[in-house]
């Protein structure tokens, strides 16, 4: 019997299967969500791949919101119901969380290699912790610490408006609103990195990846729309460090983010974060982190249904 985990984006699910506590490294499989109608006919795929007879259970971390039983992905048609889950699977337990609340639980189980410091200050209290993802969506999950217990709490933040801080960014660089933005994710996550760079240039579409990667190779307008993107991300997590007061650090993830720190923009996105969030109080510096290891969701829901029983 097997427990099975999942991680579900807007892109790609990644599924891995846990016996005796321990994740079965070589049975990590990840598949493209274009190839599969639902989130059960990729499933059904990895478990004939995986071998897996009987599932004693199931936890799977969803890019979307999670309302108790049910969920559904914000950036594609699919939907969740742990009721049916369990039905399908031999009356298995089923729980649902957020893909941003796995990597929460999953803190505490990376070292200094799954989790690398970006910006080093001291830790003066690690009882709040934030997590911040930018990928092909954006949200955030507020960790928090009672001695030997995690507990990630559920957040929406890439459902609210825009701060005024990172509109005035976006708009002096594309001189005048953003038409695609109708709520913050669609500026800071990656698609919104090719849509200000469209506008900006008067030029066709292109993936987020591709606009970092020219200006790696010294084009001028990607460096410039790469730089304004480093800018607005920066702010906006300055607008979440007041928001959730993180004083056990900032832990970042997502392929966008990762694809920024390794772009010539990555300078003046650690001067963004370095800077003061308020003009009215004068905060000290706050430990900032990027998460590195590409199974941390899995292991975050292993912790997760460990907590559940």
């Amino acid at each position: 019997m097997a427990l099975i985990l999942a991680d579900v984006g807007g892109t790609n699910v990644r599924f891995a299967t846990a016996r005796g506590g321990v994740i079965d490294a070589p049975a990590i499989r990840r598949y493209r969500n274009d190839n599969y109608a639902s989130f059960d006919a990729a499933l059904d795929a990895y478990l004939k791949t995986a071998g897996v007879g009987q599932v004693a259970g199931l936890t799977v971390a969803v890019a979307g919101p999670v309302n108790g039983t049910r969920a559904r992905l914000t950036n594609r048609g699919w939907d969740f119901d742990t009721a049916e889950l369990s039905e399908k699977y031999g009356n298995a337990p089923a729980h649902l969380l957020n893909d941003l609340s796995a990597l929460g639980y999953a803190l505490d189980s990376l070292d200094e290699e799954g989790a690398q410091v970006v910006l080093p200050a001291d830790i003066h209290s690690d009882d709040q912790r934030l997590v911040v993802g930018a990928g092909t969506g954006f949200n955030v999950s507020p960790v928090l610490g009672s001695g030997a217990q995690t507990v990630c709490l559920r957040a929406e933040a890439g459902l609210t408006s825009l701060p005024s801080r990172v509109q005035q960014i976006l708009e002096e660089y594309i001189g005048g609103p953003a038409s695609w933005v109708r709520c913050a994710e669609d500026a800071v996550r990656g698609p919104g990195l090719a849509e200000l760079h469209s506008a900006a240039t008067g030029t066709p579409l292109i993936d987020a990846s591709d606009v970092m990667a020219a200006a790696g190779a010294g084009d001028a307008d990607a460096l410039a729309s790469t730089l304004v993107y480093a800018r607005m991300l920066g702010a906006f997590i300055q607008d979440l460090r007041l928001l959730y007061m993180p004083s056990g650090g900032i832990y970042l993830a997502g392929s966008v983010v990762r694809g920024l720190l390794s772009s010539p923009a990555r300078e003046t996105f650690v001067e963004t974060l370095k800077g003061q969030p308020t003009v009215k109080q004068n905060m000290q510096p706050l430990r900032v982190s990027v998460i590195t290891q590409d199974e941390a969701a899995l292991l975050g829901c292993l912790a997760y249904a460990r907590s559940m029983g």
